[in-house]
């Protein structure tokens, strides 16, 4: 995962490999095999979009959930780490 600090923002981009394997631990996921960009909002870690938008609306369910939950939590534990 790679984390971008955009001001107001930060997005987290997950890459095709790590989408693979997240897949694979995840029996019958449905998120598609190439890499997603969660963007957050820097205040309280909402999810503001996903990208690219040509795969935005085949990221749902629980998987998608579980994956843009970590790619948070990552983004948190690396711009806090960045703030010290």
């Amino acid at each position: 995962m790679k984390v971008f600090d955009n001001g107001a923002f930060f997005s987290v981009r997950v890459s095709r490999r790590e989408v693979e394997e997240f897949n694979r631990s995840w029996p019958c996921s449905q998120l598609p095999d190439s890499s997603i960009t969660f963007e957050f909002d820097n205040t309280n870690g909402d999810l503001v979009d996903i990208r690219p938008y040509r795969i935005a609306d085949k990221v749902d369910g629980p998987e998608a959930v579980a994956l843009c939950d970590d790619a948070m939590k990552y983004g948190c534990q690396q711009l806090t780490k960045k703030a010290r």
